[in-house]
């Protein structure tokens, strides 16, 4: 549905086996997920593509916002959920759908839900995850609970470190080969893409989730968290990291707990 000129289709960031090697990890080995570029996709006018991805009431929903940032931010979050929801879909079998017959809506914590009135065919719908950093909007659709974050690596990372990462995790960290500023990029995204995953039962800060593990597979960091008193599975969860360039990319996906109906 969306042109390969919009889309980042097998850059560095999103290199091709990323996919594939998330959708093994990933419980049903189905996982839709679209990268795009804000200054790609925005450049000029954009009308047709709000004709074509949003429906009437996320139209209205759009008009609301006054500032050029948050808008195009909500839009291109919007744009990116759908398509990856669509590719989720087609990797069921099932049908295509149009993108206005998809909405994207807001729990009560904030966290994104899909609403699709006319699927039947799913037992469940799939959990979206969307997330955003300077120029680049990325969104992940799976049939299990997900989350991922995307992060321009600045030196904010250094300012805000003790609210994220503590002493014994800045040494399991050391251990890899990538430079202080990626480590603390790889950690914040990690974490972050397992408090999403956790939509309403995120825990209350940072710092509650403990690195347990490091490790690298391919050519992908793989990070193992703890966490006292889980909502739910067993307290431990994996995420898998990219690093490339000035980003740093996380995904978390947790196995045997499918997101409720």
């Amino acid at each position: 549905m969306l042109s390969n000129y919009y889309r980042e289709i097998s850059t560095p960031l999103l290199p091709e086996n990323f996919h594939r090697f998330l959708s093994r990890r990933a419980p049903g080995r189905t996982l839709g997920m679209v990268l795009v570029d804000r200054q790609r996709v925005l450049n000029g006018s954009h009308s047709q593509l709000v004709d074509t991805w949003l429906n009437p009431e996320e139209k209205a929903q759009l008009e609301r916002y006054s500032f050029e940032k948050r808008r195009n931010e909500w839009f291109l979050g919007r744009l990116c959920a759908k398509q990856s929801t669509i590719e989720f879909l087609e990797q069921c079998g099932l049908e295509a759908i149009d993108p206005q017959e998809i909405t994207i809506a807001v729990g009560t914590s904030g966290r994104p839900y899909l609403k699709l009135p006319r699927l039947t065919k799913l037992d469940r719908l799939p959990d979206i995850s969307i997330s955003h950093s300077h120029d680049k909007v990325i969104a992940l659709a799976g049939n299990c609970r997900c989350g991922i974050d995307i992060q321009l690596l600045t030196d904010t990372l250094f300012k805000v470190r003790d609210r994220f990462c503590s002493e014994p995790e800045q040494a399991l960290l050391a251990g890899t080969s990538e430079d202080e500023l990626f480590q603390l990029g790889m950690l914040w995204v990690a974490k972050e893409a397992i408090r999403k995953s956790l939509e309403q039962a995120r825990p209350a800060g940072f710092l509650s989730l403990q690195l347990s593990e490091v490790r690298q597979e391919q050519r992908y960091w793989l990070l193992d968290f703890h966490l006292d008193n889980p909502p739910f599975a067993n307290g431990e969860f994996s995420t898998v990291v990219h690093v490339d360039n000035r980003y740093c990319l996380g995904v978390c996906t947790i196995p045997g707990v499918q997101r409720d109906a």
